[in-house]
């Protein structure tokens, strides 16, 4: 047999493989932000208003308002449209030129300025400074006052003050102080200080008058300043003449006189109701004194109330059944309260029978009134519609309840019974 030939096995190399590797990312260069061009001098009005409204102190804004005329123009359009008040205590540690700078451009806008005259830190030329460069002020109120202030010149200076307010270290001390130039004065207060009325005297504006803690005599000038008030405070004052006298005086001199706040209502007081425009008073018990004059109630009973709309017993004033009629006839008030007494009770609501004009009734601190007391004012009163409940303890949900059945009869009442400190839920309810 013929051999075979041995077959040839042509074996071909493989061709290499070939590895594609990903093409490499490579993230974009940052894009470089431009540095800002904009300088702080190119920020508009309306936010640097904003900065003057955040600085706290007037000084952060003085120091603000001279970076450059742009913020100073700023600071003038801000200042023109505010209130700006100045306590000089703040600036006693101020350096010299600093403190000049300050007033320059600050003073001209400076409506308040408080002082306390405790303190004498740079007083006199604190004084002149204010003197100079604040003629726009409006009020001041001075603390720890005595009858040497120096810090009384201010008002001297001034044109147009319209309120004064002037703490006294001492009752007894007799402050001399010169207000005639500021004819537009409109109110002024002295608490725990001697008033003799000299030093208001020709200030035909003049329409409140506030005297706390005070001191007062009977001069030839008391009675002047008290012509054309409209608002007369004298709160826990002792009276160096008898009651009658001071009485009288004020009866024959505010005869415009519209709010009266008077602590004590005793013997002679009634001649107050006799005041012709008359139409808010709060009277308070004084020091010993708890006697509320009947006369003083018959004389405005038998007027009907007179102009008389709003009327708050304060403390524990004596009130019988009597006083109750009295009160039970003002037919022209429209809002009645009573503060701090257990001396009122529910039996004195029985005589409530002619407040028909009766809006608001408020009770403050009075705990011997309860449920029964309250919904006899409200069955009396048919123009009542909102009591004002503070710390009475012995009125609670019955009557609330009694209230809502009571409003909802015939064509509906509406009533808020706001609600502190009771036995009520301490929410403002809407009954009707």
């Amino acid at each position: 047999m013929p051999k075979a030939k041995p077959q040839t096995r042509i074996v071909r190399a493989a061709a290499p493989v070939r590895v594609i590797r990903p093409a490499r990312i490579r993230a974009p260069a940052p894009k470089t932000t431009p540095p800002c061009m904009t300088s702080l001098l190119d920020l508009p009005e309306d936010i640097i208003r904003l900065v003057l409204d955040f600085l706290p102190k007037m000084t952060d804004k003085v120091l603000l308002a001279c970076v450059a005329p742009k913020f100073r123009l700023a600071f003038e359009g801000w200042a023109r449209a505010q209130k700006n008040i100045l306590n000089i205590e703040t600036l006693e540690t101020v350096p010299l030129p600093e403190l000049i700078r300050f007033f320059k451009v600050a003073g001209p806008f400076i409506r308040v300025l408080q002082v306390d005259c405790a303190s004498f830190q740079k007083e006199s030329l604190l004084v002149e400074f204010v003197m100079e460069y604040c003629p726009n002020l409006e009020e001041i109120n001075y603390s720890n006052a005595t009858d040497e202030f120096h810090y009384r010149n201010i008002m001297t200076k001034m044109t147009h003050l319209k309120r004064v307010s002037i703490e006294c270290l001492d009752a007894e001390d007799v402050l001399n102080f010169d207000l005639q130039s500021n004819q537009d004065l409109e109110s002024f207060e002295l608490v725990n200080g001697c008033y003799t009325g000299k030093n208001l005297c020709g200030l035909p504006n003049l329409k409140t008058l506030v005297l706390r803690d005070c001191l007062l005599w009977n001069s030839m000038d008391f009675g002047i300043p008290l012509k054309s008030l409209h608002t007369l405070e004298l709160d826990d004052c002792c009276f160096e003449v008898m009651h009658q006298s001071l009485y009288q005086k004020i009866a024959e001199s505010c005869t415009d006189l519209k709010e009266l706040f008077f602590s004590g209502c005793d013997t002679n007081f009634e001649i107050i109701a006799e005041l012709p425009k008359l139409e808010r008073c709060t009277l308070k018990t004084w020091m010993t004194s708890n006697e509320l004059n009947i006369n003083f109630l018959n004389v405005l009973a038998q007027n009907r109330g007179n102009k008389l709309t709003y009327l708050h017993l304060n403390g524990q004033f004596q009130i019988t059944n009597e006083h109750a009629r009295c009160l039970g006839q003002l037919s022209s008030l429209k809002e009645l309260q009573f503060s701090n007494t257990d001396i009122l009770e529910d039996d004195h609501f029985k005589f409530f029978n002619d407040l028909s004009q009766l809006e608001r009734f408020g009770l403050d601190f009075c705990g011997h009134v309860m449920d029964i007391g309250m919904m006899r004012l409200l069955r009396k009163c048919l123009q009542l519609n909102t009591i004002d409940l503070s710390d009475c303890e012995e009125i609670t949900n019955d009557f609330v309840i009694n209230a809502i059945g009571y409003c909802s009869k015939g064509s509906g009442r509406n009533l808020v019974i706001n609600v502190k400190g009771t036995k009520i839920r301490p929410n403002i309810l809407m009954v009707g």
